[in-house]
């Protein structure tokens, strides 16, 4: 399913697309993620390109096998959220919590974060893009540089 250029306001604009507490195999393309709760969801093989959340909060929320690219998420709420081979390329956290978080055979590329909550991140078999090919990394000390910025 794809869906583009769509602007959610909160997660009843969403409902549509949930199924069985789970979001799966969505390719969102162009989209804004206003206030929209979804604690506890599932996303499951979801694409997200150029895509923006503000106030988004998906504390305790599982994300498997996506891929995020070109999004900014701000002032958001993602404590405990679990990423397992989920991308992340050219992104940028801002004033994000993702504290206590799991990051699981996850990858970075050109993903930055500022102002955010990286405390009691666990990180399993990360990688990060440097210079002409992946660097594993152990903790999330990498990031940290830029998150009092």
């Amino acid at each position: 399913l794809l869906i583009q250029n769509q602007y959610f306001l909160n997660e009843n604009s969403l409902i549509q697309y949930i199924e069985w507490d789970a979001l799966a195999r969505i390719s969102f393309v162009n989209c804004n993620f206003e206030k929209v709760h979804l604690p506890g969801k599932v996303f499951g093989s979801c694409s997200f390109q150029n895509c923006t959340f503000n106030h988004f909060n998906a504390r305790k929320g599982k994300f498997s096998s996506c891929h995020f690219e070109g999004c900014k998420i701000t002032n958001s709420d993602m404590t405990r959220a679990e990423f397992y081979d989920t991308h992340f390329k050219n992104c940028e956290f801002l004033g994000v919590d993702l504290a206590a978080s799991d990051f699981d055979s996850c990858k970075f590329k050109g993903t930055k974060f500022f102002k955010s909550n990286l405390d009691f991140i666990l990180v399993e078999d990360v990688k990060v893009w440097k210079l002409k090919g992946w660097a594993e990394v152990n903790d999330f000390s990498i990031f940290e540089k830029n998150s009092d910025e």
